[in-house]
């Protein structure tokens, strides 16, 4: 998905292996968060560590097999990219100062310029025959522009007493940041550009869905883990993410799928 493949694969291996070791170090010191989240986020961090590592070695996978024709690889790996900034986002965001922290911050900074020399590679005419089903991209924004309005409405609602009672909550206020200033923004901006056709829009469509489906998936695990900490299963968002979650890895999956050059 762009011009110098070459400076491209070096940057997405090293996110992949960087980000393979932050994840190892979870699962090798698992008292590694205590104390850094709150107590119902703990149990989430194996699998989350787990899941991390097995996409990390996808992404290393697919940026070895690359080619600079193999679009639907480069849409995957760009999700990949933007789920690993959003996750050490976070870890850097809630100062996570443990002895990870650094690396965490590493892979934070490098998946976002990860990101920039991707999309800075696309060039519009080299895709302007990409084509994808209406049906499949209308979807694919139209649900795009639900889930930034139903997560801007709900956070926005969130921040509000905070706001008016001058309180700083102490633990994953992350979440306010990225989602308002990047993820949600991201969504619409994406949405618009493929209604109106645009190559970047068709591109990005799925790559945001891949990236929804790692930040919601995670959720589900948590409460999956609670039994393992004395901890009771909330049933309702356990349901709820993991519905989220396959909806967005479908949706993603269909358009990928679906991408063909006339």
């Amino acid at each position: 998905m762009g011009g110098n493949l070459r400076l491209n694969r070096t940057l997405w291996i090293l996110n992949g292996v960087l980000a393979f070791a932050a994840a190892a170090g979870g699962v090798i010191k698992r008292d590694i968060y205590t104390g850094l989240f709150p107590e119902d986020f703990l149990p989430g961090a194996f699998p989350q560590d787990i899941l991390t590592m097995l996409m990390s070695v996808l992404l290393v996978l697919l940026a070895l097999s690359t080619r600079a024709g193999d679009v639907r690889k480069q849409v995957v790996i760009t999700g990949l990219i933007g789920s690993l900034f959003y996750l050490y986002g976070i870890f850097t965001i809630e100062r996570v100062y443990n002895g990870l922290y650094l690396l965490y911050a590493a892979i934070f900074a490098l998946s976002f310029w990860t990101l920039i020399s991707t999309l800075a590679k696309v060039r519009s005419a080299s895709f302007s025959k990409l084509r994808v089903p209406k049906a499949i991209l209308k979807t694919t924004a139209v649900t795009s522009i639900i889930i930034a309005g139903v997560f801007t409405v709900l956070w926005t609602a969130a921040l509000i007493p905070l706001m008016r009672d001058h309180h700083r909550i102490e633990f994953m206020y992350s979440i306010y940041i990225l989602d308002l200033c990047f993820i949600m923004p991201a969504f619409v901006i994406t949405a618009v550009m493929s209604l109106r056709g645009m190559p970047l829009g068709i591109l990005m469509g799925p790559a945001i869905m891949i990236l929804g489906f790692f930040v919601i998936f995670p959720l589900g695990l948590n409460e999956l883990a609670k039994p393992s900490w004395g901890m009771p299963i909330n049933v309702g968002p356990m349901v709820v993410s993991f519905a989220f979650a396959a909806a967005m890895l479908t949706i993603g999956g269909l358009q990928i799928g679906k991408m063909h050059v006339d």
